[in-house]
């Protein structure tokens, strides 16, 4: 029996690989559970240190009237302390990376075929979806030049997209290869994601969240393309080739439109701070 590699934003194993492998479940396992960690660990690099240096430069670019005022999250501007740069590491880097590794798992397959635009796809995705609210913080509106920091925020968006792909694909070098004994070790890790799904459930299907009207529609489009995640490895590890045709149209169909109805209304914001 042969054990089949799956490299990450890749293409997938051919059916007749994966029907050889040691176990095709297992090797599943061990690919979304790499993705997944690649999001956390890219969250908490790009977001939490990655967002520390952007508010410094944005600091040390205010001007001298806004020093000292107090940010949306109730932090001064200009001031950098152990306790806010902890909070931001865990709270914007860990919570965000571990919400951002689940929902990778179900944009992989959409944007696994692209080539070197992976990271580009990846971080249009993440600015679709949480940009909005992003940019809505008044905080843009209060701190100049605007369109530094606006650019800046675009950058470490994109950073992010470039970051997953190249950690998930060290990941996939160092992690032991998909066989009966690590099975348990990639369920674990996979079970993690649990509570970030529901979470991510609840955040997608929420106007708080996504910073629309109406809120449903853009639930219901993550939605759809999660199931047709779902049944597209079930249809490649079954070998029902036509399900899995069907629901490749399914998922990025509706990968296409969640990136063109978030960017549309990021532009609108956007346009509102510069």
């Amino acid at each position: 029996m042969t054990n089949t590699t799956w490299q990450p934003f890749g293409p997938p194993p051919r059916s007749e690989e994966s029907a050889t492998s040691t176990d095709p479940w297992i090797t599943l396992c061990r690919h979304v559970s790499i993705i997944g960690l690649a999001g956390v660990i890219s969250g908490l690099l790009v977001g939490g240190i990655g967002g520390r240096i952007v508010m410094a430069v944005s600091a040390a670019n205010a001007q001298s009237d806004v020093i000292g005022r107090l940010t949306e999250n109730g932090n001064r501007i200009g001031q950098f302390t152990i306790g806010g740069t902890v909070a931001l590491l865990v709270f914007v880097g860990l919570l965000e990376g571990v919400l951002a590794g689940v929902a990778l798992v179900g944009v992989e397959p959409w944007v696994s075929r692209s080539g070197p635009l992976h990271g580009l796809l990846i971080g249009a995705l993440a600015l679709a979806a949480v940009g909005v609210t992003t940019f809505e913080s008044r905080d843009f509106r209060i701190i100049d030049p605007a369109g530094l920091n606006v650019a800046m925020f675009l950058g470490l968006f994109l950073l992010f997209g470039y970051s997953v792909v190249l950690i998930a694909r060290l990941l996939n070098r160092w992690m032991p290869a998909a066989r009966q004994g690590t099975l348990p070790l990639y369920l674990a890790v996979v079970s993690l994601g649990a509570i970030p799904l529901l979470m991510n459930a609840l955040f997608f299907t929420s106007a708080g969240f996504c910073g629309c009207d109406p809120w449903y529609l853009m639930g219901g489009l993550v939605l759809s393309m999660t199931l047709a995640t779902v049944a597209l490895h079930v249809a490649r590890i079954k070998r029902w080739d036509r399900w899995a045709g069907v629901a490749r149209v399914i998922g990025i169909g509706t990968f296409l439109a969640i990136v063109t109805l978030g960017l549309t209304r990021l532009y609108e914001e956007i346009a509102t701070i510069v």
